[in-house]
């Protein structure tokens, strides 16, 4: 069996630790000066995005080209950007405290497909052919539910094959699809919070990985929040999936969803920090 390293990266780590990129203690001074809200907003959304593709270049040059140069063809699973995704869940609950099912899994979906399309741009501009996949594309087929759906198989010829000739598939991580027998046409579906680690443990199993890695905005499981308890917090090198699904609160760096599904297939999966990569990361062991 080859080795397909299978990578997720979560919305921090897409979006980078600096939201508007460096000097945002200037920013605000800068801001204070500027007479009118839409200059205001040019000016944010130009430094955000700018951050975004200064980060974006970060992760193509630093964790991806790498492996390519080494001879293994990465497939690379994303979340939308840092806030996107609640920021489209406030959309619709300002047009509506019911909006349809179908329309709300499109409306959140779409933070990811900006992400994985941007990541594959990032890609491209460095040399390094890429496809950006939504996960109809990657084969994510999911019951027949357009919310909070769990998947049930994926057809992965499609991503095998780009492996094949070289090409980095960069897949939208939190969305599959369904057919719907009633019209006879396929709808998308979404994953639940927190899915596009789901979407990476079901594409590794279906490659016939033994493990994936979360890149996330941590260095690996702690025995309490290292956000909220500090030098208190100790990391684990290595933790059973079962004693993860034990705990009351299930530690937010991967879905509960994710584990259980991991367990069920036997893929083992490393959580490690997209900012010091040079860490050590913690092993779940889901075998």
């Amino acid at each position: 069996m080859s080795v397909i390293p299978v990578m997720k990266f979560g919305g921090t780590s897409m979006q980078g630790k600096n939201r508007f990129g460096p000097n945002e203690d200037r920013l605000l001074e800068d801001l204070r000066r500027m007479k009118g809200v839409n200059e205001v907003y040019r000016t944010l959304a130009q430094r955000r995005n700018d951050a975004r593709a200064r980060r974006l270049s970060q992760v193509a040059r630093d964790f991806l080209i790498p492996l390519k140069e080494q001879g293994e063809v990465p497939v690379v699973v994303v979340s939308a950007f840092d806030w996107a995704t609640d920021k489209l869940d406030q959309l619709a609950a300002a047009i509506s405290s019911d909006p349809p099912q179908r329309e709300y899994a499109r409306l959140l979906m779409s933070g990811e497909l900006r992400a994985n399309s941007a990541l594959a741009m990032s890609l491209e501009e460095r040399g390094c052919p890429a496809r950006s996949l939504t996960g109809r594309e990657a084969g994510i087929i999911t019951n027949v539910t357009p919310v909070d759906a769990a998947i049930e198989r994926v057809e992965i010829q499609h991503v095998a094959d780009l492996v094949a000739e070289g090409i980095v598939p960069v897949v939208a991580g939190f969305q599959g699809y369904y057919n719907d027998t009633a019209s006879g046409r396929d709808e998308v579906s979404i994953l639940g919070r927190g899915g596009s680690n789901l979407t990476a443990v079901a594409l590794a199993d279906a490659l016939g990985q033994e493990a994936c890695t979360m890149f996330t905005d941590v260095d690996g499981v702690y025995d309490c929040d290292p956000h909220v308890y500090g030098d208190e917090a100790c990391k684990l090198g290595k933790v059973t999936a079962s004693e993860l699904l034990a705990m009351e609160d299930c530690p937010q760096v991967i879905q509960r969803e994710a584990l259980q599904y991991a367990c069920e297939r036997g893929v083992n999966v490393w959580i490690r920090s997209a900012f010091e990569p040079e860490k050590d990361g913690t092993l779940i062991i889901c075998r």
